[in-house]
């Protein structure tokens, strides 16, 4: 089969306008035309902002959630890892959308003989320590508590202030992989890690590194990319998708992969 890695969605609910929304959810279509089910895994940022009540959901994210609905009907493997962004990612979500969500900082998976690790990529190597410090505290069961006493509307309009990533992410213009995750990901290579994918940075790039191949999968912001590892193929490709000369959403552009 064949394995699809995207991440960094940073979906917002509709209405709101969303530069990557209708290409996104194409190119969940597009998975669906003459080909066979594959893998496609998630790694994070899905949702802007995403928090489960016991008995309300996000609303405006209806046909986000089908299109991915669609695809694990057809058979597709899908697969979730929260970011820092939908780290409150559960159990409605995997019901609504047939993925299977995996918590922790990363995993490993064999993917035609190679070990892979897969990650969102926040708080990964040295620095950050103020983050470091709030993670294990906002993703803690009491936190979800306190959260969750706050009205759903006033709970939303506050994280989206917080994250204020309309205006913030879609400037952020990264030409180099952080020295952090960079180093945080040479460290894995040496302990019998083939190929590390990450999202987070919002950087689209393939490293050929010593030892290994880091795939930084970008956004569906500004870049619109995934990764796809092919049957029986060893080698990750980083591509770009356009529907805009498409009528029937299956128009793939080859994208560009650099040493940062």
């Amino acid at each position: 089969m064949d394995y699809f890695f995207l991440s960094d969605v940073h979906m917002f609910p509709e209405p709101e306008e969303h530069p990557g929304r209708d290409r996104f959810i194409n190119f969940l279509s597009s998975l669906l035309l003459d080909r066979d089910p594959g893998q496609l895994w998630i790694l994070g940022d899905l949702f802007d902002f995403w928090f489960e009540y016991h008995s309300v959901i996000p609303s405006g994210y209806d046909r986000t959630l089908s299109a991915i609905r669609k695809l694990s009907d057809s058979g597709w493997d899908v697969n979730f890892m929260p970011g820092n962004h939908d780290f409150w990612v559960a159990e409605h979500f995997s019901r609504a959308t047939g993925a299977l969500i995996h918590y922790g900082d990363y995993l490993v998976r064999n993917i035609n003989g190679r070990n892979v690790l897969l990650a969102h990529g926040d708080g990964l190597g040295p620095g950050d320590i103020g983050y470091k410090i709030i993670k294990p505290v906002l993703r803690s069961g009491l936190s979800r508590f306190l959260f969750s006493l706050i009205h759903p509307d006033i709970a939303t309009y506050l994280a989206r202030i917080f994250s204020d990533t309309s205006k913030r992410i879609l400037r952020r213009d990264l030409d180099s992989i952080p020295p952090g995750i960079e180093k945080w990901v040479q460290d894995r290579f040496e302990e019998d890690i083939d190929i590390v994918i990450t999202g987070h940075t919002h950087l689209d790039s393939i490293l050929h590194m010593k030892n290994g191949i880091y795939v930084s999968l970008g956004d569906w912001l500004t870049r619109c990319t995934y990764c796809i590892i092919r049957n029986n193929s060893p080698e990750p490709e980083l591509l770009s998708y356009s529907d805009e000369i498409s009528t029937d959403h299956d128009q793939l552009k080859e994208g560009v992969s650099d040493d940062g």
